[in-house]
């Protein structure tokens, strides 16, 4: 629990990037319109905003991000640091050019610059963590969660957002995905940590309840698409408190092999 800050930063930041990209697809898609692409843009800003302040905790002080930027290049954590703050950069630049000095072209090639770096910051963050050092996350399963939470956390705060179609299938295809894996997972840190694993059944129960509460709203907004708007934004909400609970037991499983 003591990454608590790093939990809600990586959550936060996957579920942001995917936000942008679903209601990009949806608008390019003509399944929303420009006021709700505007909406979705502006909450994924501040989802990033919030994994920013959070990350700060982490680091203790902020001028420590100014020394880890110094390996940028060699180092994953820096790429990490340096492709967020680009993803924010350019999320911002978005939203001024979307809301304060209104020009839909620019507004629009700085929105899609900003999906393409957010991808890269998600894959950046996969590879802070696979580390040869940490069992439990030197596998493929580590940058398939992360991968996963940009489908699932993106999808719900999409249909939060007012984005539903497009938002209801990522949620979809995230949720089932997650499902369908997380057995798989679960033997193998089992295998690797059997006494952290043991200790981190109830966060698990929470994911895997929230998942199946992700493919109930999924399946409302593909076949009921209006109404519920509180219930879904409540469930959507839900979908999120269940990605973070699975992070706790990511970061809980954090061992160095002897």
């Amino acid at each position: 629990m003591h990454e608590l800050p790093l939990v809600f930063f990586t959550v936060l930041g996957q579920s942001a990037v995917g936000l942008f990209l679903l209601a990009f697809i949806s608008y390019q898609l003509k399944l929303s319109d420009w006021e709700q692409l505007r909406r979705a843009n502006l909450l994924a800003l501040v989802l990033m905003a919030i994994g920013l302040v959070c990350s700060i905790f982490h680091l203790g002080q902020i001028f420590r991000m100014f020394n880890v930027m110094a390996g940028v290049g060699r180092s994953p954590m820096s790429n990490e640091i340096a492709l967020c703050g680009a993803f924010f950069a350019l999320a911002c630049g978005t939203l001024f050019f979307s809301y304060i000095k209104k020009n839909v072209g620019i507004a629009s090639v700085l929105n899609v610059a900003a999906i393409l770096l957010g991808l890269a910051f998600v894959w950046s963050i996969t590879k802070v963590y696979q580390l040869q050092t940490v069992g439990s996350w030197n596998t493929g399963y580590t940058a398939q969660q992360m991968w996963l939470t940009v489908l699932v956390g993106g999808g719900a705060c999409a249909v939060l957002a007012g984005v539903r179609m497009v938002g209801a299938i990522a949620l979809l295809i995230g949720a089932v995905v997650s499902l369908v894996v997380k057995p798989g997972y679960l033997s193998f840190v089992t295998q690797v940590e059997p006494a952290l694993s043991s200790q981190q059944t109830l966060f698990w129960g929470i994911q895997t309840f929230c998942l199946a509460l992700a493919l109930l709203v999924a399946i409302i907004v593909l076949i009921k698409h209006k109404g519920l708007g509180s219930v879904l934004a409540l469930c959507s909400a839900g979908v999120v408190v269940g990605e973070l609970a699975s992070r706790v037991a990511f970061y809980n499983l954090w061992s160095i092999a002897m």
